[in-house]
């Protein structure tokens, strides 16, 4: 059997959303803030936990009609591998 790498928001960053367009991502364990776009916001509130990279980028689809299909994965992909370096977000398995 499988396991399935879902992704979890880091309970203790602070998220603090500045205006429509995006938000403000605070991480106290590293000190560090992340400016994100809609989409950014987004993809980090799906990571609930249960959520894998899948139904991520088929949510990011589905919510925005703008976004070519075929660029969303890698796009996706990039930034949940940036956000889980930088510790706002973590990985479960399923």
């Amino acid at each position: 059997m499988t396991e399935t790498l879902c992704y979890i928001r880091n309970p203790d960053v602070v998220l603090r959303e500045e205006d429509p367009d995006g938000a403000l991502l605070f991480n106290p364990d590293t000190n560090q803030i992340r400016a994100v776009n809609t989409t950014g916001l987004f993809v980090w509130q799906m990571c609930d936990g249960s959520a894998d990279m899948p139904s991520i980028v088929a949510a990011v689809v589905e919510a925005f009609a703008q976004v070519p299909e075929d660029e969303v994965t890698g796009q996706v992909r990039d930034y949940l591998e940036d956000m889980v370096a930088a510790g706002f977000i973590g990985t479960v398995e399923d």
